[in-house]
């Protein structure tokens, strides 16, 4: 937590001085928000990748870069968790990656099963926890898995009729991705909420493939979206998202400077126009008051936002008159308050000044002290006192005492309530300007050296960090509106929602971006601080940094209390072999410090009392806990809906290039087996528990690795559909359901017969007990065991009931007794980076095979030396076409760069 105070002088010479009182005392706000910071300093993680889409069977490449508020190194934390989600928010796979110095990079081996859809990337450190899902980085991507059963979509959608009675007119075109029509084909559509099914019909394309719907469109909202199924295989099938772009309807919203007007007090109102797809609009009108006298007018600058000046007066209402599709339209203004204090920020006008504008009505006028501060992330840039006795308070603050980026003003009220606030960008002075030299064209297989200059804003050489892709523009078209590093931390991860094109803003940094810039700040950024939060009295930090390679815990007795002074010792039960001890402290708490850094580990932590027995004692180790799927980015938008051809034909590739793979890899592995997939009984295998059982579904030891900490519970809940406890369930293969008095494990109405942990029924923790007892112990057993508990698990399915068979690590089977003094603890592997493969090409190579690559070259850890340079290297594919080259990163001094170019891949033509 920093803390700059200053004493100001040079106030504006036209306006009444303003008396600034003695700076900080114990009870002043900002040594309460001093307090907050220093228990909780932030942490902003940011991931660059190497494409914006991805096909079932790539590779996904990124680097992630950990820093603190000021933008500068982060050593609190060594640890980040990245997490992949499919749209129904449910882990694919969570990688922990080791940082130095806040980087890191890793990569995920897309499983070539995944299926077609949304899928989001979140990354947080544990201690971001404490900070809440507002911090967490989180992007979607689109995931394709293109084959034979994979339909494009060309689709039009049209809002068409009179308010009350508007539908929405659909004209869509199904084809494969051959382009041939799917003509005559019966479907079946289904109106989605999410995974929830609204509305069902039938309907059947043309001969060319076509087929028109109109869905009703008074109780549509953009998270609607049309499934459409092969009626004969459903495994036919699409996703159109439906698009409410309605011409005659948009919401205005108007954000007084400062929070709210107040009447007799000239201020600043910022607006903001946003369509029926979220997105912002341009707009212009006149300001009415409801005398319908003109007062004035406004218009847009940029994304619908704009701002115009009012000087509210009582018992008068202010109205905004626009145009929208031919027809005049009329929106409210917010009322304005009879008594309050309005707090105005320019920092436009002069180059090199910030100009803050205090005033107050007559009743808020008093000699008692008013608070203001300024914040840039966890510091205190400014804390002054104001009186208010005159109705008025001017500063000229000079910009140099402000860093780069969002500073937060707040006024506090005498009693320390916050009355106004007002964000605002300010400087933007910092930055790593990167170039790069190549050369004007290279032949297909040509060798490529790209020469990465860094320099600052003053032209002076920066050691940085960077990550640099090279991906082939024919298969993947990286976006032209996609934020960036820099506008990321500048700008998106201190404001909540969406922020259109947000790299806009730092192209030029001129004077219109730089005022496009403040009305985002007025309509997007005006939305406050958790003063209440941070004012109250603060309690500990629930969730820890993670930093070093340790294991911390505590030790308590049956009565909670601490246990000081007893041994333990550590044990490692992996490959490699580690026994350690310590010795608790007078709280009972402990730490095993420096062990060394492994990818993979299982301890045994035992404790011994001094006689040399084994203790009592209760063990509990600090160890982590996932956040909720919470907080996830919305969902990307199908890539096979009016797609080009770009995307297709990446996709189509990636499948050749896996079968490439398969034919490269046979030769080495041996004998290659064909995959089994198990749709129905063998007549030739029987279950031992039931003849008639075969089985149905399996969850192996590597996919329990994933998710160690999830209990058994909620392991079959999630993974088995239908799983629950329920008092009804088929009691024959023949027989209806049927009520009982008692609940017992089922999935879907079926009966869960016979649950078997290593081979023992659990019947045999209640032998002799009645089925209430039977599913109490099933309860505790589920509740009890972890995934890293578990070495596998399989179900089984007769003619009605289902088996559960569980395998253990320990082969103790059903019996949850633990051992006193005994703590198995098996933290998340980390998971270490990989080389990206780059193939090499030599004059006299043969290779026959086409090269497929989407991603030409990946480097995630690009350093550039004490002169701003640093080179890469790598081979052209073999086809002519034309490369984008992406470089991003950061000095680590709060500067960042991030920049696009392009290689030409020719064949040459002869000369004559």
């Amino acid at each position: 937590m920093k803390i700059k105070l200053f004493i100001l002088f040079g106030l504006l010479g036209w306006c009444a001085t303003a008396k600034l009182l003695a700076q900080e005392t114990q009870a002043s706000v900002s040594s309460q928000v001093q307090r907050h910071y220093s228990l909780f300093p932030t942490e902003k993680a940011y991931l660059s990748f190497d494409k914006p889409y991805y096909s079932a069977g790539d590779t996904l490449w990124f680097k992630s870069f950990l820093l603190n508020a000021d933008h500068n190194i982060n050593t609190r934390s060594d640890r980040l968790y990245v997490e992949l989600f499919n749209d129904s928010s449910q882990l694919v796979e969570r990688l922990v990656l080791p940082l130095n110095n806040g980087l890191g990079f890793g990569q995920f081996a897309l499983d070539p099963k995944l299926t077609d859809g949304s899928y989001s990337i979140r990354a947080y450190t544990n201690w971001q926890q404490n900070l809440g899902a507002d911090f967490y980085f989180s992007k979607s991507f689109y995931i394709g898995n293109a084959n034979d059963k994979t339909w494009l979509l060309t689709s039009s959608q049209q809002l068409v009729g009179q308010d009350g009675k508007r539908s929405l007119d659909i004209k869509a075109r199904l084809s494969n991705t051959k382009n041939e029509s799917a003509g005559y084909r019966d479907l079946e559509l289904y109106l989605m909420n999410g995974q929830k099914r609204l509305m069902r019909t039938e309907i059947q394309t043309s001969q060319d493939g076509v087929f028109d719907v109109k869905l009703p469109a008074n109780n549509l909202n953009p998270g609607y979206s049309l499934l459409i199924l092969d009626k004969k295989d459903k495994s036919k099938k699409a996703v159109l998202p439906l698009a409410l772009k309605d011409p005659d309807n948009l919401d205005l919203q108007f954000m007084p400077e400062g929070g709210y007007l107040v009447n007799d007090i000239y201020n600043k109102i910022a607006f903001k126009a946003i369509g029926t797809d979220g997105l912002g609009q341009e707009i212009s009108g006149k300001i009415v008051n409801n005398k319908k006298e003109q007062l004035g007018t406004f218009a847009s600058t940029h994304l619908g936002m704009g701002s115009f000046f009012l000087l509210p007066k009582k018992d008068e209402a202010y109205f905004a008159v626009f145009s929208l599709n031919g027809k005049e339209k009329q929106v409210q203004l917010p009322l304005a308050k009879a008594e309050g204090t309005t707090l105005r920020i320019d920092h436009l006008a002069k180059p090199d000044s910030l100009y803050v504008f205090v005033k107050a009505s007559p009743s808020k006028r008093t000699d008692q002290a008013y608070e203001l501060l300024a914040q840039v992330g966890d510091s205190i840039i400014l804390a002054t006192r104001l009186n208010l006795q005159n109705g008025f308070s001017n500063l000229r603050l000079p910009k140099h005492i402000f860093p780069d980026g969002i500073v937060h003003f707040t006024l506090f009220s005498p009693d320390r309530q916050p009355l106004n606030e007002r964000n605002a960008f300010i400087n933007f002075k910092q930055y790593v300007k990167l170039d790069f030299e190549t050369r004007p064209s290279y032949k297909p297989k040509d060798s490529i050296a790209i020469d990465i200059t860094a320099t600052d804003e003053n032209g002076k050489p920066v050691k940085g960090t960077f990550a640099v892709a090279v991906t082939d523009n024919a298969q993947v078209q990286q976006p032209a509106k996609a934020g960036n590093i820099n506008s990321y931390y500048l700008l998106q991860s201190n404001l909540k929602g969406l922020v259109e094109d947000a790299g806009w803003y730092f192209k030029t940094f001129d004077a219109h971006s730089q005022t496009a810039l403040d009305q985002l700040m007025l309509t997007q950024g005006w939305i406050g601080y958790s003063w209440n939060d941070i004012l109250k009295k603060q309690e500990s930090p629930k969730f820890i940094a993670e930093n070093g390679n340790k294991i911390t815990g505590r030790l308590r007795n049956l009565f909670n209390k601490p246990v000081p002074d007893i041994k333990l010792t550590l044990l490692s039960l992996g490959k490699d072999v580690l026994i350690t001890d310590t010795v608790s402290d007078s709280n009972g708490n402990f730490s095993f410090d420096n062990l060394p850094l492994l990818d993979s580990a299982a301890y045994t932590i035992k404790i011994k009392n001094a006689k040399g027995k084994v203790s009592s004692a209760n063990i509990t180790v600090e160890e982590f806990v996932p956040a909720l799927p919470i907080g996830l980015a919305p969902k990307a938008n199908p890539w096979y809906v009016n797609s080009d051809s770009t995307a297709l034909k990446y996709l189509l590739n990636a499948k050749e290039k896996a079968k490439q793979t398969e034919r490269i890899m046979a030769p080495l592995t041996g004998t290659t087996l064909k995959e089994v997939e198990i749709k129905g009984a063998n007549p030739n295998i029987t279950y031992e528990v039931a003849w008639d059982a075969r089985i149905k579904q399996f969850i192996t030891e590597e996919e329990l690795k994933k998710m160690p900490r999830k209990t058994l519970l909620n392991l079959l809940t999630e993974k088995f559909k239908g799983f629950r406890a329920s008092n009804s369930w088929y009691p024959s293969c023949y027989s209806g359901a049927g009520h009982y008095s008692f609940d017992e494990y089922v999935i879907g109405a079926n009966l869960i017969l016979s649950i078997r942990i290593d081979k023992i029924s659990t019947y045999k923790v209640v032998q002799g007990a009645g089925p209430r007892e039977w599913f109490d112990a099933n309860k505790q057993i589920f509740n009890y065991l972890n995934a890293a508990d578990i070495k596998n698990i399989q179900l089984y399915k007769g003619c009605v009931f289902y088996y559960l068979e569980i395998t253990t690590r320990s082969g103790s089977g059903p019996w949850v007794a633990t051992v006193p003094g005994v703590y198995v603890y098996r933290p998340l592997p980390l998971s270490l980076g990989k080389e990206f493969y780059s193939p090499k090409y030599t004059a006299d190579q043969t290779n026959t095979l086409p090269d497929l690559r989407s991603t030409i070259y990946w480097n995630a850890n690009v350093i550039t030396d004490e002169n701003g340079k640093a080179r890469v290297s790598f081979y052209a594919a073999d086809k002519p076409s034309s490369y984008t080259i992406k470089a991003e990163g950061t000095d680590l001094l709060g500067r960042f760069g991030f920049k696009q170019g392009n290689i030409n891949i020719a064949i040459p033509t002869e000369s004559k």
